[in-house]
């Protein structure tokens, strides 16, 4: 196994079939949660810590599997959001589709981003949602009482399933 920093914020590991037959892995069926169990074991045997918020990007080859992470703050930011086209115009103008959330609640929606480590969510969320205060089990907890609409993934998600509010042609 080969790992390779990228910066401070981010790393690459790549991982032979023949390695991850070792790890009791079957290569072909690497998803999510085996490449979290792949860098939880990679950490620990190159005894590297602090990258427990991490998201993971999966690149399988023939021969070989690629996993980049990339650290993430474990601080999550929470905006509320009263309409979904203001949401979604949120989402298109985010320059970073970073790790999120969604969740239906009384009044709107509540979206929960998770700023990569050293940065701050992008200033769009707080021009078109109100910034709610800091609750570091928010969405953990709107999860658990079915709340989430879209538990993982859901700036990416909604770019790629919603189109943006057309804008309002002024008449003449």
């Amino acid at each position: 196994m080969m790992i390779q920093h990228i910066g401070t914020r981010a790393l690459s590991l790549y991982i032979s079939n023949d390695e991850l037959t070792q790890m009791a892995f079957e290569p072909e069926q690497i998803g999510s949660q085996e490449a979290r169990q792949i860098l939880a074991y990679a950490l620990q045997e190159k005894c590297l810590g602090g990258w427990e918020a991490a998201e993971l990007t999966v690149y399988s080859g023939r021969d070989a599997l690629l996993l980049f992470a990339r650290r993430r703050s474990g601080k999550p930011v929470h905006f509320f959001f009263s309409d979904f086209e203001n949401l979604i115009q949120a989402a298109h103008l985010c320059s970073d589709p970073l790790p999120s959330s969604l969740s239906r609640v009384p009044g709107g929606y509540v979206l929960t981003v998770y700023p990569f480590e050293g940065e701050t969510p992008p200033a769009v969320l707080r021009e078109f949602g109100d910034q709610l205060a800091q609750g570091a089990y928010l969405a953990a907890h709107l999860i658990e009482q079915g709340a989430a609409l879209l538990p993982n993934g859901a700036l990416v998600q909604l770019r790629e399933h919603f189109h943006p509010p057309l804008p309002q042609s002024g008449s003449a």
